[in-house]
């Protein structure tokens, strides 16, 4: 009963796994694939947990803008240049707003400014204008990709990006 041995030694074995993954792995896209499959495992191990906001930053988050304020000045104003904003006591550049896109944990600097809760309208619309500048550049990019692509190439480029 049972399955006939296809490789009589261990060293056979060796052999043939080292022959299959070096045609496996001259595929198109196998080392995207399986960077992919690894950092799908990594996240699946390393649950990144997200704290809470509190209802101070909840609450800030939901004002509105009114057209004639500082605020939407600072929009536009991020969304349109990589100029730094400069806050009493402190500088906030490209590179801090980078940080903010992602997980935790954020800049020390920012998270332990004093007057965090006072300055957040200023913060979050400027963080706003980047995030604005940040997406339309990309968009930009990919549309100028795009054109220079015939059918068959664009919709790959599709259907790996989605």
């Amino acid at each position: 009963m049972g399955r006939t041995a296809k490789y009589r030694t261990q060293e056979q074995q060796q052999i043939a796994r080292r022959e299959q993954h070096s045609i496996w792995s001259l595929e198109p896209g196998a080392k995207e694939a399986r960077s992919w499959e690894n950092c799908q495992a990594y996240a699946r191990r390393k649950a990144i947990v997200v704290s809470e906001l509190s209802r101070v930053v909840i609450a800030l988050a939901s004002e509105e803008m009114s057209e004639d304020s500082v605020e939407k000045d600072l929009f536009v104003h991020h969304s349109l240049s990589s100029m730094p904003l400069n806050l009493p006591g402190i500088v906030l550049t490209d590179t801090d707003f980078q940080r903010m896109l992602t997980h935790p944990p954020y800049s020390p600097h920012l998270i332990n400014y004093p007057s965090f809760e006072k300055e957040w309208p200023k913060i979050s619309a400027a963080f706003h204008g980047y995030a604005t500048r940040i997406y339309t550049s990309s968009q930009i990019m990919w549309v100028d990709q795009a054109a220079h692509l015939d059918w068959a190439s664009l919709a790959s480029e599709l259907n790996k990006k989605y």
